[in-house]
């Protein structure tokens, strides 16, 4: 019986909650066969991914550390992670995040593959400046990057605004990063029977970026008119308290936190949603919303969107026919928005069902992982590693 080629998959930390676009093209290839390896789990709660597919460097204790230090610091790979990964032949080496792809370098090389870099979000967008004092990964990576830009064989991007983050901020040479919009699995992501009128819905990190509190401000402004609007905050994160105290004092019980939830919580929350909105704001470091799954997966449940024009965002989201993109920081438009849904349910739902019909012809992930699938074609006929 004839194997499909087999792809190895590098990521750092295998893998966090928020990452299920890697999880969506690793093991969604319908061509290839995917195998990941990394240094450690995800923090948790973290994705469960089948264990045969994957190795660990660092699997705990002094002993795991230690080897996860040399791998990192000086390229070293454990005798064990490199005959299991030179037992699957893989045909290529595919690393996600800018970071990853320096510290896999070294990986490719000992294996003789070609070796493809996706770039995801702040890994484009954050300005030198500020991150020299980040993790140690990340320092590293500043140092090796210009390698890593002409030892990589193509780059990947989600979106045409990280493609340009990553050759304006990390030297990447243009010509070799390709455009791959994540997709979502449009059949699980599909219109609920009743969305529930005035229900604005939030889902994201909470965290300035993703912009909460430009939103709790906008509903408080249209409350007086429409007292049946609320919001719902699905999320988590450092800023939680300051959320919650923000939208009590300007919504009062018109609010609600849900906390972190599993994906399947978060889709049954999108098919109540009257409209979805995460108003996200660019910040000074350079980090911005760089795709932003979450527009897809409520435009994918019939809802329309109001948010900022921000980042990639644009090319997710059809201003005037999928939702609605004020300027960022714009909250008076970003109100004016949300009261011309709620005072106009027959564009509304014309907008939802825009929304759908876009997300199906253009971010399918079948049709997504294809793409990257020719890519990966392309990549192998043009030969070995560097």
């Amino acid at each position: 019986m004839m194997h499909r080629p087999r792809v190895l998959v590098y990521r750092d930390h295998l893998l966090p909650l928020s990452e299920t676009f890697v999880v969506n093209q690793t093991l969604g290839l319908e061509s290839f066969d995917a195998f990941l390896v990394g240094s450690k789990p995800g923090p948790p709660p973290h994705i469960v991914l089948p264990q045969e597919r994957l190795r660990l460097i660092n699997s705990g204790g002094r002993r795991g550390l230690l080897r996860e230090i040399l791998f990192k610091f000086f390229g070293w790979i454990p005798k064990d992670i490199l005959e299991w990964c030179r037992s699957l032949r893989p045909v290529l080496l595919h690393a996600h995040f800018g970071p990853d792809g320096s510290l896999a370098m070294p990986l490719a090389r000992r294996l003789g593959v070609p070796l493809i870099v996706s770039y995801h979000g702040s890994d484009a967008t954050v300005k030198d400046e500020y991150a020299w004092g980040s993790y140690v990964g990340h320092r590293l990576y500043r140092l090796r990057r210009k390698k890593l830009a002409r030892t990589a064989r193509a780059f990947v991007a989600p979106s045409r605004f990280v493609k340009r983050m990553a050759a304006a901020r990390q030297g990447i040479p243009e010509e070799k990063i390709v455009v791959i919009p994540h997709g979502i699995d449009v059949e699980r992501f599909r219109p609920g029977s009743q969305p529930e009128y005035g229900r604005i819905l939030f889902v994201g990190r909470l965290v300035e970026l993703k912009g909460l509190h430009h939103l709790i401000e906008a509903v408080s402004r249209i409350r007086e008119s429409f007292p049946q609007a609320r919001l719902v905050v699905v999320g988590d994160g450092p800023d939680r308290t300051f959320y919650q105290s923000l939208a009590e004092r300007k919504l009062g019980g018109a609010c609600a936190f849900l906390g972190a939830q599993p994906h399947h919580v978060v889709r049954e929350e999108m098919q109540r949603a009257y409209v979805f909105s995460m108003p996200s704001i660019s910040m000074p470091n350079g980090e911005a919303e760089s795709f932003g799954m979450v527009f897809l997966e409520a435009q994918a449940c019939g809802v329309p969107v109001a948010a900022y024009a921000v980042g990639g965002i644009p090319e997710v989201v059809v201003h005037g026919e999928t939702g609605f993109l004020a300027d960022e920081g714009n909250v008076g438009a970003l109100s004016d928005f949300l009261k011309t849904f709620l005072e106009n349910p027959d564009l509304r739902n014309a907008m939802g069902q825009a929304g759908r019909s876009w997300v199906e012809r253009h971010f399918d992930r079948r049709r997504q992982n294809q793409e990257l699938e020719n890519l990966y074609r392309r990549v192998c006929r043009e030969g070995g590693s560097r």
